[in-house]
C-alpha cells in the first residue's frame, strides 16, 4: 500500500548553482590534485598488455621560450579498448638539454636544437621527434591571451571572488576576463598600480597573493612554480605592458584527445587544449585553461587538465580558454559483478536507445509496471485525472496485448487532454490575470486548448505566439508581448521556453558557464525591438479609467537595441548561427519564428521534446528542462537527438510524440528498482515517483471522494486542471505548489513537501469537508446498502485502480469492525487511503 518516497530536489538558476560552486573554490583554493597510481604494480595493473601506443600529438614543434607541449599517450587493446596512460607511461628526452620533461608529459622548451622524446608502457614504444627554434627571439607575455587566462585558472575573477559587480576588498576585475580593457587599467592604474608593483615585481601583490606567500582571503591560486604564475611574474617583469590592437583573437579551441569511454581501470583521462588564432597560429595552452566537471561526484579534474573518476558514469568536462569553451564528454565504466544484460525487448525507437545507454553502463532496467499501475499512470500523465472506477476496471479485464497502446491512443485524443497540456504550457508562458487581465488569461487558455484539441502542429502554434499582432482580447496570442514587454524580457523569454537555452547572465556579462555572449544577448533582444503595445481606445472612458482594457500589439517601423559595453547597434542574431540579414519592411519576428521553428534548428525540437519527456517521466533528458549548455550534458544525446528528428520528420506532432513515448517499454517500466538500478537517478532505468501536481491532487481527491470542488466565479464541475491561471488562490492549491505564473520556468512549480501539505492532508478543511460529505462516494455506497467487501473494494479501486491486497483488506475490514460509528470508521479508511504514498504519488 505504500511505496517509497522519492523527493525532487529544488531546481535553481545556473548561476546561483555555479556561484555556489565558485564560493567553495574561492575558499578552498585550487583543486586537488588527481592521484594515478605511483607503486610499481598498481602502475602495471593499470597499463594492461596494449598491442600498440599512440602519442597525441606525433610531432613536436616548440617556438620560443613561452611555447609548450603536452603530450597525451593512449594504449590501444586487443578488444577495441582505449586506455589513457599518459600518467603511468615512462618517457625519455634524447639528448637530454633540449627540453624540460615536466610530470605528466608536459614539455617546456630549454634551448634550439633537435631530439626524440620515447615512450614505453607495457613493452611497447612510441617516438616523437621534436624541434625547439626561436630561443634567441623575444618572447613578450601577452596580457590579453596569457594574463587574463593565468586569472582565470587561478579563479581571481570568479562571481564569488573579485569578478563580482562590486568586487572583493576594493579589487574589482571583469567577470571571467571578458572585459580585459577594463582590467588592464584595474591592475596597472587602480591605487596607483600599487597591485602590479611594476617597480617590484616580485614584491607584487598580484603575484604574491596569487602564490599563497602573503595572506589572502581566497588562499593560493596557483603554484609558485606554475604556468599562470610564471606568466603573470614575467608581464610585471616586463613593465605590465598592454597588447597592441591588432592582437589577433581565438578562432578555436581544440581538446584531444576528444569524447573517449574508459573502462577500469583506466579511470585517468590527461587533456591537452590547443588554441588557433585568427592570424593561424597555433599554441598549446593546457596549462592556461580553466577545467571543469559536470558533475563532481562522479570525475574531477586538476587544473593541469587531468581528469579522475571516483565511480562509473559520464560527465561533461568543460574547457574555458578566455572566452572560448569546448566541452569533452568522457565516460568511465566499471564492471558488475555477475551482471548480464536481460535483453529486454523493444518497443520502439526510445527503448533502443535507452537501452544501449543502459547496457553500456551495466545497468538493467526494471521490469515493466503492473497494469494497475499502468492505468493510472497512463491517465495521471496524458490527461492528469485518474481513472474512474469503470475505466480501471475495463481496462484491468480487458486481455488483449495491445490494450495499454489502445488506452494510450484514446487518451490523447480526450478533450482532457486537450486542457491538461494547456495547463502545463501556461504555466510557463506565465497567463495569469496579473498581467494580461482575467480575460486575457481565458483567452489565452481557451487559445492553447483548442490548438490541443485540433493537434495543431507545434511549430505552427509558435510562430503564431511569436508574430502575433493586434488586440490582446480579439487575438489571444498577442497577450504574449503584455506578458514579457521589453526587448531584453521577451528575449530571455523566447530563447528558454523555445531553444531551452537560460541567457539572463549574458545580459550584464558573458555567459560564465555557456558560450553565449553580451553580443548574443543583444542580438537576441534585437528581434523584438520594434515590438510596440498601446492600450486599446475605448469610446467615451479616459485611457487612465480604462485599466482593465485590452493593449494592441503592432510591428513599430523603428526601434533598435545597442549592447551597453560596446555601444554599438546590433542586428538580429541567430543564437549559435550568426547575425541575420533582415529587410528594412519585413517584420523581424517573422523571420525569427521560421529560423526558430525550422526542422534544421536543434535547438527547438530538443528543447520541446526534452519538455515533453519530462512531463511525461518526471526528469529531462536535459535537466533541467530548459537548461541546454556544454556544462549540463543531456544523459543520453543518441535518445534526444532520436526524438528531435522524429519530431521535426513528423511535422511537430505533439500527439504522436506522446504517444511514442508512452507506447515506450522505458515509459512503462516499474518504479521498483532492482539490485542494478537501484542507484540510478539519470538514465530512466526505472519509473520516477513524484507527487502529484497541486491540480492533479485536489482533482484526485474530489474524483475518489466523489466531491467536486467549487471555484467562484466559474460553472459547477470546473476541474483544477481546467482553471484559467493560478489566482483563485485556493489555499490546498497554493500548498501543494500550483505555481503564481511569474516565472517562464518549470522550476516555478515546487514539488517538495513541507508542513503546509502535511496540515493540508491530516487536518486541512478540503480533505475534511469530502471525506465526510454527506452524499460522497462512501456515503452513497452506504446508502445502497453495500457489502463492506464491496465498499472496501471500489474504495480502493477508485483511489489506487486496483482492489486491496490481503493484507489491505484484512486490516481494514478489522477497523471497521471494531468501531462503534460504522460511517466514522469508513471514514478513516477513505483519509487513510488518501494519506498513503501510493495515492499521493505518480508512480
Amino acid at each position: 500500500m505504500l511505496l517509497p518516497h522519492h523527493r525532487t530536489p529544488s531546481v535553481h538558476s545556473t548561476c546561483a548553482r555555479g556561484l555556489a560552486a565558485a564560493l567553495l573554490l574561492c575558499a578552498a583554493g585550487p583543486a586537488a590534485l588527481a592521484a594515478p597510481p605511483v607503486e610499481k604494480d598498481e602502475r602495471a595493473a593499470v597499463i594492461g598488455q596494449p598491442v600498440a601506443l599512440d602519442v597525441t600529438p606525433g610531432d613536436v614543434k616548440l617556438v620560443g621560450v613561452r611555447d609548450a607541449r603536452q603530450l597525451v599517450v593512449s594504449g590501444k587493446y586487443s578488444d577495441g579498448a582505449v586506455r589513457d596512460l599518459t600518467a603511468v607511461a615512462e618517457m625519455k628526452v634524447e639528448p637530454a638539454g633540449v627540453v624540460e620533461l615536466q610530470e605528466g608529459g608536459f614539455l617546456r622548451p630549454k634551448k634550439n636544437g633537435t631530439a626524440t622524446v620515447t615512450v614505453s608502457a607495457g613493452g611497447k614504444q612510441a617516438s616523437v621527434p621534436l624541434a625547439v627554434t626561436g630561443m634567441d627571439q623575444p618572447a613578450p607575455v601577452s596580457f590579453r591571451r596569457d594574463v587574463i587566462a593565468a586569472l582565470n585558472v587561478g579563479g581571481c575573477n570568479m562571481g564569488a571572488c573579485h569578478g563580482t559587480p562590486s568586487g572583493k576588498n576594493g579589487f574589482k576585475l571583469s567577470l571571467r576576463g571578458f572585459d580585459p580593457a577594463a582590467d588592464f587599467l584595474q591592475l596597472t592604474r587602480d591605487q596607483f598600480g600599487r597591485r602590479s608593483g611594476r617597480h617590484d615585481a616580485e614584491q607584487s601583490l598580484l603575484l604574491i597573493k596569487g602564490i599563497g606567500r602573503v595572506p589572502h582571503e581566497g588562499g593560493q591560486r596557483y603554484g609558485a612554480t606554475s604556468v599562470p604564475a610564471e606568466m603573470i611574474a614575467a608581464w610585471l617583469a616586463e613593465g605590465t605592458r598592454d597588447d597592441a590592437p591588432a592582437l589577433a583573437g581565438v578562432k578555436k579551441v581544440d581538446v584531444l584527445p576528444g569524447a573517449r569511454v574508459l573502462r577500469a581501470p583506466a579511470k585517468w583521462q590527461q587533456l591537452a587544449v590547443n588554441a588557433t588564432f585568427a592570424d593561424n597560429v597555433s599554441r598549446d595552452v593546457t596549462r592556461l585553461t580553466n577545467f571543469s566537471s559536470s558533475d563532481p561526484s562522479i570525475a574531477d579534474v586538476t587544473p593541469n587538465g587531468m581528469v579522475e573518476f571516483k565511480r562509473s558514469g559520464e560527465v561533461a568536462v568543460l574547457c574555458r580558454y578566455l572566452e572560448e569553451m569546448v566541452s569533452v564528454r568522457l565516460t568511465y565504466l566499471e564492471p558488475r559483478d555477475g551482471f548480464a544484460w536481460p535483453n529486454p525487448p523493444e518497443a520502439n525507437y526510445v527503448d533502443k536507445h535507452t537501452f544501449a545507454k543502459l547496457k553500456q553502463m551495466s545497468i538493467a532496467p526494471s521490469d515493466p509496471c503492473t497494469d494497475f499501475e499502468f492505468v493510472r499512470r497512463a491517465y495521471l500523465d496524458a490527461i492528469g485525472r485518474m481513472p474512474t472506477v469503470e475505466e480501471s476496471k475495463a481496462f484491468l479485464a480487458d486481455a488483449d496485448p495491445k490494450k495499454r497502446d489502445k488506452l494510450i491512443d484514446a487518451l490523447v485524443d480526450t478533450p482532457e487532454f486537450a486542457d491538461f497540456w494547456a495547463m502545463k504550457w501556461s504555466d510557463v508562458l506565465r497567463s495569469s490575470r496579473k498581467t494580461i487581465q482575467t480575460k486575457g488569461s481565458y483567452g489565452f487558455q481557451a487559445w492553447l486548448r483548442g490548438h490541443f484539441q485540433k493537434n495543431t502542429p507545434w511549430d505552427k502554434v509558435v510562430q503564431e505566439l511569436i508574430t502575433a499582432n493586434g488586440n490582446s482580447y480579439a487575438n489571444p496570442p498577442a497577450n504574449y508581448y503584455r506578458i514579457a514587454k521589453d526587448p531584453q524580457s521577451l528575449a530571455e523569454t523566447t530563447a528558454q521556453l523555445f531553444l531551452g537555452v537560460r541567457m539572463q547572465c549574458a545580459k550584464c556579462h558573458n555567459h560564465p558557464f555557456e558560450r553565449w555572449s553580451q553580443d548574443d544577448y543583444y542580438g537576441m533582444a534585437a528581434w523584438f525591438a520594434r515590438v510596440k503595445t498601446k492600450p486599446e481606445p475605448a469610446v467615451g472612458t479616459p485611457a487612465a479609467k480604462n485599466a482593465g482594457a485590452a493593449e494592441v500589439v503592432y510591428a513599430s517601423r523603428d526601434g533598435e537595441v545597442q549592447q551597453p559595453r560596446s555601444g554599438k547597434t546590433m542586428k538580429p542574431r541567430y543564437i549559435g548561427t550568426g547575425d541575420a540579414d533582415v529587410k528594412p519592411t519585413e517584420d523581424r519576428r517573422a523571420v525569427l519564428a521560421t529560423w526558430l521553428t525550422s526542422g534544421d534548428n536543434a535547438f527547438f525540437s530538443k528543447s520541446v521534446v526534452n519538455r515533453v519527456w519530462f512531463h511525461l517521466l518526471g526528469k529531462g533528458i536535459v535537466d533541467p528542462v530548459d537548461d541546454f549548455r556544454e556544462s549540463n550534458p543531456s544523459c543520453n544525446d543518441e535518445l534526444l537527438d532520436a526524438l528531435a528528428r522524429d519530431f521535426a520528420k513528423n511535422k511537430f506532432d505533439m500527439k504522436l510524440l506522446v504517444r511514442t513515448i508512452m507506447k515506450s517499454r522505458t515509459y512503462q517500466l516499474s518504479a521498483q528498482p532492482n539490485a542494478s538500478n537501484a542507484d540510478d537517478t539519470k538514465y530512466f532505468s526505472h519509473a520516477v515517483t513524484k507527487l502529484l501536481t497541486a491540480e492533479q491532487l485536489l482533482d484526485a481527491i474530489c474524483d475518489f471522494t466523489a466531491m467536486p470542488e467549487k471555484f467562484a466565479g466559474l460553472p459547477a464541475g470546473t476541474r483544477a486542471t481546467q482553471l484559467p491561471d493560478g489566482e483563485v488562490n485556493h489555499p490546498f492549491l497554493k500548498a501543494f505548489g500550483q505555481p503564481a505564473r511569474e516565472l517562464a520556468c518549470e522550476c516555478e512549480r515546487e514539488s517538495d513537501g513541507n508542513l503546509a501539505q502535511a496540515l493540508q492532508l491530516i487536518n486541512g478543511p478540503t480533505v475534511n469537508e469530502k471525506v465526510r460529505g454527506a452524499n460522497n462516494r462512501l456515503g452513497k455506497l452506504l446508502a445502497a446498502k453495500a457489502t463492506d467487501e464491496q465498499i472496501l473494494t471500489e474504495l480502493f479501486t477508485a483511489a489506487l485502480a486496483r482492489a486491496p491486497f490481503e493484507d489491505e483488506k484484512k486490516i481494514s475490514l478489522g477497523h471497521v469492525a471494531k468501531g462503534a460509528d460504522k460511517r466514522k470508521a469508513w471514514e478513516d479508511v477513505v483519509w487513510a487511503l488518501i494519506n498513503t504514498r501510493e495515492f499521493l504519488f505518480r508512480h
